[in-house]
Order: structure tokens, then sequence, then C-alpha cells
């Protein structure tokens, strides 16, 4: 099913199409189309739409109609935010919209588009305490979360395009006095880390066009490796050293940073500048970056409760991803296996996410493509890992299916990568591998440790017969994973017509009985 949403805001107005699954669990935006309308142009100085804007506006939604229609769209969901709420002529606005258009928008408060916003952006993190803003044209959306329950939500004038025009002159330079006003300004509306009971551990995170302009930036002054932008992090001293040099520059010299252009450069120092002196106002050290907000969070809670949707009710937040079933089957087993082996130390939380991350583009629909192909895949999604633990699954993956390419792309990636990564690699590839040979045969296991030394005991259950199950596939799985985990590790097979059995020798080459086969199977 094709699902679009359309964002008219303070200054662009945006398309994003999306393909939704037939279960409603995902969905992908495979088209997004922007028209530069600045709608609220001259509406802080009026209080009313301009003609000029509102043409501009139209014209560039007939344009996407026909998007919708050429590409089959089942359905659109069109929002308006601070522009059109805060417009005397608001009603008219939208009535002249319908008759033209046929698109009926929802004009969304303060309150709901900071939501919207907020639910977007946490269904791609994994993040809990957070301070969330969406930074837009015409205003600033804050929202405050503690174990993802919001506590406080502020919709506050700061919007980009709004106080270029409000504090700049004609060809978007700020003089010295109008720009420490602007400064001032801010200050002053932005709360205080006291009205949002902010925790030690709070992380930032925002979404917007002018913060998304400053993380490019960043990476291209950085040399950064990788050409993504979700989850990039960004520390306070870079964003206040652009936003300094920002406030020097004319929009026509900003323009020419390559990875800026024209259509962000009006509306950036201004933005750059609330940025800045949110995280100075709350001492926030970084702040993380998500592509995901507004439109995504309008399409979760559409998915979720259709009806409710159309009715203005917004409803709890929804979860990042809805799971389907078969998410759930797969994560189950290799998380309680691996779950287990963090319990007794033997691999940390973070290379449990790393694995399962790894085994969901294993065992999914493009498995069967080639390493370099599926590497560029995983490293495409927008995952809730930081960028280098999405890189260390990714490239575990080449690792075990021995791409020519694996050293070429290690090498590649290398400055991004701690110093001991090489050896963190072989120990996610060697459980990886292990995992992806028992989900293959559908297979249970159970695992037991001995009281002590260095044994893990593995019970692996299927309805495979013995003459089919791949054991030495498992066998050499096992080896490596013992070698990893300095452990001997060994195992027994209950095939549908008899059972198996077999042992890898461990890190010391010791010499260490195998199972019984008269020892009774619990798997």
């Amino acid at each position: 099913m094709k699902v679009s949403v359309i964002d008219l805001g303070f200054n662009s107005l945006k398309l994003v199409s999306y393909e939704v699954r037939d279960d409603n669990s995902t969905f992908v935006a495979y088209d997004q189309e922007s028209v530069p309308a600045r709608l609220g142009e001259g509406l802080s100085q009026t209080g009313f739409l301009g003609n000029e804007p509102i043409r501009r506006a139209i014209d560039g939604l007939k344009f996407f109609k026909e998007i919708n229609e050429l590409y089959g769209v089942r359905h659109c969901l069109p929002v308006t935010t601070s522009a059109v709420r805060e417009a005397a002529n608001r009603d008219q606005f939208i009535d002249q919209v319908f008759e033209e258009t046929g698109f009926k928008f929802r004009t969304l408060s303060g309150r709901e588009e900071a939501l919207y916003s907020y639910s977007g952006a946490v269904r791609a993190l994994e993040e809990t305490n957070i301070l969330f803003f969406d930074i837009g044209g015409g205003s600033l959306e804050l929202v405050c979360s503690d174990e993802k329950k919001v506590r406080k939500i502020f919709s506050l004038p700061l919007g980009g395009l709004r106080l270029t025009q409000l504090y700049g002159d004609r060809d978007g330079l700020f003089k010295e006095k109008a720009y420490s006003r602007m400064e001032s300004r801010i200050h002053e509306l932005l709360p205080a880390r006291e009205e949002l009971h902010l925790k030690d551990d709070t992380i930032l995170v925002g979404v917007g066009g002018n913060l998304r302009a400053l993380a490019r930036w960043d990476q291209n002054l950085k040399d950064y490796p990788l050409n993504k932008i979700h989850n990039y992090s960004i520390k306070r001293e870079s964003i206040e050293a652009m936003s300094r040099e920002l406030s020097n520059l004319s929009i026509s010299r900003i323009a020419e940073i390559d990875v800026i252009g024209r259509d962000r450069a009006q509306t950036l120092a201004a933005g750059s500048l609330v940025i800045a002196s949110l995280m100075k106002k709350l001492n926030l050290r970084r702040v993380i970056v998500s592509t995901h907000g507004l439109r995504d969070g309008i399409l979760s809670s559409f998915l979720t409760d259709p009806l409710g949707y159309h009715k203005g009710k917004i409803g709890r937040i929804p979860p990042r991803k809805i799971k389907s079933q078969k998410d759930k089957d797969y994560e189950r087993l290799p998380a309680r296996f691996l779950k287990e082996l963090e319990a007794f130390d033997l691999i940390e939380n973070r290379e449990v996410n790393i694995v399962l991350f790894s085994l969901k583009w294993l065992l999914g629909e493009f498995s069967s493509l080639r390493p370099d192909s599926l590497f560029a895949l995983m490293m495409d999604e927008d995952s809730p890992l930081s960028h280098r633990d999405q890189l260390i699954g990714a490239l575990s993956v080449a690792e075990m299916r021995k791409a020519r390419s694996a050293n070429w792309l290690y090498s590649k990636y290398k400055s991004i990568l701690k110093p001991n990564t090489s050896e963190l690699l072989e120990r996610l590839a060697a459980l990886t591998r292990f995992l992806e040979v028992i989900a293959r045969t559908n297979s249970k296991v159970k695992v037991s440790f001995a009281e002590r030394g260095s044994r893990i005991s593995l019970a692996v259950s299927t309805q495979m017969p013995d003459d089919r199950f791949p054991q030495k596939i498992l066998s050499d799985s096992v080896t490596a994973l013992g070698n990893e985990l300095d452990r001997f590790v060994e195992y027994k097979v209950k095939c549908a017509q008899k059972s198996l059995t077999g042992s890898a020798e461990d890190f010391q080459n010791k010499s260490i009985e195998t199972l019984e086969s008269e020892k009774p199977f619990d798997g």
C-alpha cells in the first residue's frame, strides 16, 4: 500500500511517499519532493498569509497531486503547521486549497506538531531519556521524555525563517546589534534546565533541515567516511563554531557551501544559533540527528489507529517498530541465547544488538544478494545502532560471507573504528554464523554452563532427518564460536531420526570428554 504525507510548513512544502507493508508492520519512504513555498513570508509583520506565498503553495500542491495520481497513492495525509495555525485568514486559505487541489488539510496545534514529530523520531532510536527538538521555519518544538514517557512540551516562535525575517536585512545578513538582539530573544524564550527536569543522562535529539545541513557540513569538515546523517552525533563545540561562521556570511555565501545549498541557506544562520543557544543554556554536550520526524509520526499514528488519527487523536506514542510475526520469530531464540552469554559476561549488550541487526539481514529477503550489495543495504538502513556499531555489524557479515572486499571495506572505514575492532569482528561473525545455522535449520538450542571451568554445552533439536542436517557446518561454526569465546563448546543434536554428538576444542586444546550418548536430551 502506498501512502503519502504532505507537510505544509512555514518555509517548505514537502511530500513524502511511503511503501507500507501489507501487515502495516513497517514502512519505507521511496520518494520525497520539496517546494520552497515560504508560506510564512511576511506573516510576522501582517498576521496574514500573503497572496504570493499562497499562490506558491497551491502551485506546489497541484504538482504533488499529479505525483500521487501517477504512482497510485492510496491515502494522502496533508497537515499544516505554524504558518497556517497563526494566520488570521487560516480558514479562507484551507477552503481555497481544497477548492483548487482537493486536499483537505488538518492544521496541527503546537502540541500535536511536537508529539507527532517526537513520535516519528523515537521510532528509529534506542535512547529513552530524551530532550527532543524540531526546528522548522516558523517554530521550535521541544519534547522532554523520561523512559519514553512525555513529561513536558513546548512550542516556541523560534523558527529559522521567522527569525531571519525579524532580525536580518534583505540580503539575509545580520548586523551586530540585530544579531545580539536575536540571540537575547532566543535565550529568553528557551526554557531553563530546571523547567524541563532534565536528568544527567538525558540525550539531546533533533530533527529539521537546519540540523541536517549542519550535520552534513560537520561531516564534510571532518572527512567523515560514511554518507549517513541519521544517528550522527555533533559536539556542541562544532555547532557553536559553525554558528559563529554563518553569522558573518550572506545567504549567497552560505549557498556556496556545497553540502548546504540555496534552499537551506536562507534560514541556517538563525537556525544554527537556536540550536547552539539551546545546547549552551541547558549545558548539553552533543546532539544526535534523526532523519525521522513529523511525517513519519503522522504516518505511524494513522497506521496504528486510522479512525483515531482522522478524529485528531494522538493517543500513545507508537513503538519504534511494530514487529511482524516473522520479526518476532527470528529475534526470540537468538536474543535468548545471546542474553545467556551476556549474563555470563561472555559478550556485551552492544554485541547482542549488533548480532541481532546482522541476523535480520542474513535471514531476510535480501540475504541472497552479493556481500557488497548486502553491505550497502545494511549501511543504508536508519538503524537505532550507532554508526560505529552498524558498521561493525555490516563488516562482520562481509567477513562471515568471506567477501573479497572485506579487507578493503575495513580499511576504508578504519578511521571511525577502534583499534581492537578486528578481534570484535571475528567474535561477532562466529556468533552470527552459529545462529544463522540454527535459524536456517529451524532448530532450537538450549545452552548450559559448567559451574566450574570453561565448558559450554549446547542441546540442539531439529525436525530435519540426520542425513540432511548440516552437521559439518554446525561443527565448524561451534569450533569458531568456542575459539572466539575462549571456551570449550560441546553439542548434541536431536534430529527427527536420531541424535548426533560433537565437540570443538577450546583455545588451550584441552582434552575434554565428548557428550555421552546415553545422556538424556532436554532440548
